[in-house]
């Protein structure tokens, strides 16, 4: 099995092409010989550089994040026409001073003080609990679906039922860390 990364649009071509098993996608995806399955919904947050000024910031709107240098990812990406589209709700005309096609990239050059950044909040997770990233809410909250793509028409082997029970446990997992957070944060105190 051989593992690749890129841009959404990308990883359905070569899912639909028949050169890759199988995909994670930024959702939507269209494509008629493709199985779409809903996996998560990941929710994306503003990464700072870890300082006092960001550490107890309150939600960031469009027009308060468009008033910051930006590092975006590429254009073309499923990501990144979320991000625009929320920027286009809000009313607000980002100052993109950079764009790049990888997230480790831009994590290190929020880090390195160069601008802010929109994020997965999964993919700042190890940054943000070792104190070397600051991840802000956003207003309105912003989250990408996130799906696992396949062709219809091409016979499960075994190692591609290894790694969808994988991501079906993963998908079982989350739903129940998230309805024991819903039940705890209702409870009353």
């Amino acid at each position: 099995m051989v593992v690749v990364t890129g841009n959404s649009p990308e990883i359905v071509a070569g899912v639909a092409g028949n050169r890759l098993d199988l995909g994670v996608v930024t959702l939507p995806v269209s494509a008629r010989s493709l199985a779409v399955s809903p996996l998560l919904i990941d929710p994306l947050v503003a990464i700072a550089p870890a300082g006092r000024q960001w550490r107890r910031a309150r939600a960031l709107t469009p027009k308060e994040l468009a008033r910051h240098p930006l590092i975006f990812y590429e254009p073309g990406g499923t990501i990144r026409r979320v991000i625009d589209e929320w920027f286009r709700r809000g009313g607000a005309t980002p100052r993109v001073a950079m764009e790049l096609g990888n997230a480790e990239a831009i994590k290190k050059l929020v880090g390195a003080g160069l601008g802010l950044s929109l994020s997965p909040r999964m993919a700042v997770t190890a940054e943000v609990k070792a104190g070397t990233r600051a991840a802000i809410p956003l207003s309105p909250p912003l989250a990408r679906g996130l799906a696992v793509v396949t062709r219809r028409d091409n016979p499960e082997n075994p190692a591609l039922r290894v790694v969808l029970a994988a991501l079906e446990e993963l998908k079982a997992a989350r739903a129940r860390r998230s309805r024991m957070t819903r039940a705890s944060t209702s409870k009353p105190r």
